[in-house]
């Protein structure tokens, strides 16, 4: 399974979370779901949607087009509906990283920060394949909450795992 990352869009008041698209192959809706996944413009679940609908689709590419849709129902601002995807696609595969990680992006949207808190660290017991996301998502909300210590210290810890990472290196720079 690969893996890519992207950026939440910036339409909220806070900086950019984080996210993982979970691929899915071919010429298909769910193919489509994907790309406009991780797309930071694209807003368009209507791929997602009918592959939802399509009795042919694996079970784990059903988890996948449900991961993705909920990217971009996060990126419309509709956390909560972004939510739902999310736990539906945990109630078939509970080990499915980049669904805790994207669902930590909702509660984060919801400044539910702890619940956030919660699923970005188990998207890293997971081994979610991008873990300096999850570490950049964690000191989002320290920030938030207002823990510039430990903000600094996740944001440390992304750019250990990723030394490139630029969201990272701009936190970190901007708090000096």
């Amino acid at each position: 399974m690969r893996i890519l990352s992207g950026l939440l869009l910036a339409a909220f008041s806070f900086p950019a979370s984080a996210q993982l698209s979970v691929t899915t192959f071919g010429k298909t809706d769910a193919a489509a779901c994907y790309d406009n996944a991780r797309n930071d413009f694209s807003i368009d679940v209507g791929p997602c949607d009918i592959a939802l609908k399509d009795s042919s689709l694996s079970l784990s590419d059903m988890n996948k087009t449900l991961v993705n849709r909920g990217i971009i129902l996060n990126r419309n601002g509709q956390p909560g509906d972004a939510l739902n995807d999310f736990n539906e696609a945990l109630m078939a595969d509970s080990a499915l990283a980049e669904a805790y990680l994207n669902r930590g992006n909702s509660y984060f949207l919801m400044s539910q920060y702890d619940a956030a808190l919660a699923d970005y660290e188990k998207a890293l017991s997971l081994d979610v394949r991008k873990p300096w996301a999850a570490w950049y998502n964690i000191g989002l909300v320290h920030e938030a909450k207002k823990d510039t210590v430990k903000a600094r210290e996740a944001y440390a810890m992304a750019l250990e795992v990723n030394p490139d990472f630029s969201l990272a290196q701009a936190k970190l720079a901007s708090s000096e």
